[in-house]
């Protein structure tokens, strides 16, 4: 695996894999699978689809992925989801149903390329309610317990716990508990990536009680065992990635 970019001031993840193989996940992201080389089969939680050069997976829909003999690349987008809906739309690209499958070669490249680039030198507001994005800003900039959260959050939001929780959930389709692990999961990789820590430094630093909480989240959000993604003989870092 080779990780092109991690940004989470972005929200823009981008990754290359040969031969890789995922179990049933999900994660609130956007992914966008295109195969540089070969082909690739993806799973939905109702059919199969082989075949395939390129897919694109809306956030927190279950999938599956596998390739063999395929080299591909993999960007994970968070809170830009009409900005890069409306790109995918005037290309002919519509995702409503959660997925879109292509088997044939076409202009995918130039399309990925057009919405990397716009993320990485434009500004995007993102249109979440005003509380939300407090919600957001607060979770990426301290560590904290979930009970602790909440009761800061219900000061910085003037929500209840209820009310917070309903709205986080409609404005990202994922609960608010489980936000905060995909925001753990991204701290750990970010400090792990830069050099800073070994791994088991930076997830306990992260918050994670240890290395099964992390292994088990790890695995949930993004389909592979941790220890294979982190393997020293196969995982590189092609760019110099900050905090």
């Amino acid at each position: 695996m080779t990780v092109e970019d991690f940004n989470t001031d972005k929200g823009l993840y981008i990754f290359k894999f040969d031969n890789f193989e995922t179990v049933y996940h999900s994660h609130p992201a956007i992914e966008i699978i295109l195969a540089e080389n070969g082909t690739f089969t993806l799973w939905t939680q109702n059919s199969e689809y082989q075949n395939l050069k390129f897919a694109l997976v809306e956030a927190n829909q279950k999938h599956k992925l596998s390739s063999t003999n395929c080299e591909l690349k993999v960007i994970m987008i968070e809170h830009h989801k009409k900005f890069v809906k409306e790109i995918l739309v005037l290309n002919g690209i519509n995702s409503e149903m959660g997925f879109y499958f292509q088997t044939t070669k076409g202009n995918e490249k130039k399309i990925i390329q057009e919405i990397i680039q716009k993320i990485k030198n434009y500004e995007f507001l993102m249109e979440y309610d005003e509380r939300i994005l407090a919600t957001i800003k607060y979770l990426n900039n301290n560590k904290l317990e979930y009970k602790q959260m909440i009761k800061t959050l219900q000061s910085v939001t003037n929500l209840s716990e209820s009310r917070l929780s309903h709205l986080f959930t409609s404005n990202l389709g994922i609960s608010l508990k489980k936000y905060l692990i995909w925001t753990k999961l991204k701290l750990t990789i970010k400090q792990h990536l830069n050099g800073k820590d070994d791994l088991f430094s930076s997830l306990i630093s992260s918050g994670f009680y240890d290395q099964p909480h992390f292994s088990k989240s790890f695995k949930s959000m993004l389909g592979v065992k941790a220890s294979k993604a982190y393997n020293s003989r196969t995982l590189q870092v092609s760019t110099i990635l900050t905090l």
